[in-house]
């Protein structure tokens, strides 16, 4: 199960993610994401990951995608870090 709540306030967008990140609730973040985030608008994009506890590799390239449309993560846990250090490009050892 995947919880997703989108908060709008004045100078950004957060998404909240809860839970499994994997098929097939990743489709219904990828719909949801298409319908709520404004690619024109100057608001950034927050993606809090703390409550997440599983990616599948489907969910690694949803969170990809919105990373290459400009979100920022929030993540908790070595392995979500790790993984959102790889998705930014931070990570030495890739």
């Amino acid at each position: 199960m995947l919880r997703i709540t989108i908060n709008d306030g004045p100078s950004e967008q957060r998404w909240t993610l809860q839970g499994r990140l994997v098929a097939p609730w990743v489709a219904e973040l990828e719909t949801t994401w298409k319908k709520s985030h404004n690619w024109r608008d100057a608001r950034r994009c927050v993606v809090d990951l703390s409550d997440v506890t599983l990616i599948d590799d489907q969910g690694e390239k949803a969170l990809r995608m919105m990373s290459r449309a400009g979100a920022e993560f929030i993540a908790c846990g070595v392995y979500v870090k790790h993984l959102v250090e790889v998705i930014e490009g931070q990570c030495k050892c890739q």
